[in-house]
């Protein structure tokens, strides 16, 4: 997609399966199973669709999946269809590991920051991109390298080391302008420190608001995912990114949806909010 000057890229980095009720919280089976199926293990498959963003200075990362190095048990557990596709996806587009500038994360999950590191022969994991910076907020990061019984299983406190360790780690307070054309916007609510990315060219807007939005099925306001650690705050914000596309026409870019990548919103017949693909 082409925002005047700015190119972003929606890449597919894997698939992986949930439990389906973590993503629809209090909803019951009977509603959402007439949206979505799930297998035998009450699990539904999401892609991982990390951003590529090339400003003309810059080449940033929005979000990096899994990567390759989780245990074999951990993606056993995550259902990962295969390996990473970052080395094709970089490929298909041009770019090398090398060439990218930034990694910016809308939060440290592991499902949106492990494939930030690459596997070693035999030795511990090594940055994925050597030269990037790596931008994260200062109280996801606090939170990630203390996480409590709740959140330990997403947050891999001994791969986030590394961040720690290169001297690349950028810690962010709130939102800003991180880059001419790359604002952040904190959100919380998924996570404590969770951070949306607007990305804007050409008289347009892109955003990129992590799992405050992670299916098409999340629209609807009170379908919050069961993982999400403050509910009320995920509404608030889902409201506000509600307002943003139907006023001033802003576009969605989905983290885990199979059927959209980017999409705007209109009102249907019935004056409810509809999604409408956009073209990449």
């Amino acid at each position: 997609m082409k925002l005047g000057d700015v190119e972003v890229i929606s890449i597919l980095e894997n698939r992986f399966k949930v439990d389906a009720g973590s993503m629809f919280g209090v909803i019951p089976k009977v509603i959402w199973g007439k949206m979505v199926t799930a297998d035998e293990y009450n699990r539904v498959d999401l892609d991982i669709n990390p951003l590529i963003v090339r400003t003309g200075k810059e080449i940033l990362v929005i979000d990096t999946g899994f990567g390759d190095v989780l245990t074999e048990k951990q993606a056993k557990i995550f259902g990962l269809e295969g390996p990473t596709r970052w080395p094709q996806e970089l490929a298909a587009h041009g770019l090398k590991a090398e060439d990218v500038t930034g990694v910016i994360f809308t939060h440290l999950h592991a499902d949106h920051a492990m494939g930030a590191l690459e596997r070693t022969p035999d030795g511990p994991p090594r940055l994925r991109f050597p030269k990037a910076r790596l931008y994260v907020q200062v109280r996801e990061w606090r939170e990630a390298m203390k996480p409590d019984e709740r959140t330990a299983a997403t947050y891999l406190v001994e791969n986030l080391r590394v961040f720690e360790l290169s001297g690349k780690l950028e810690l962010l307070d709130g939102g800003l302008r991180l880059f001419p054309h790359i604002e952040i916007k904190f959100i919380g609510g998924h996570t404590p420190g969770m951070q949306a990315i607007i990305i804007e060219g050409g008289g347009r807007r892109v955003i990129y608001p992590g799992d405050l939005l992670p299916l098409q099925y999340n629209l609807k306001v009170p379908y919050v995912g069961a993982i999400d650690l403050d509910p009320a705050t995920t509404m608030k914000w889902k409201r506000w990114l509600q307002e943003k596309m139907l006023k001033e026409h802003w576009i969605l870019a989905f983290d885990h949806d199979i059927r959209f990548k980017f999409a705007t919103l209109e009102l249907d017949g019935g004056g409810k909010p509809k999604l409408v693909d956009y073209p990449a």
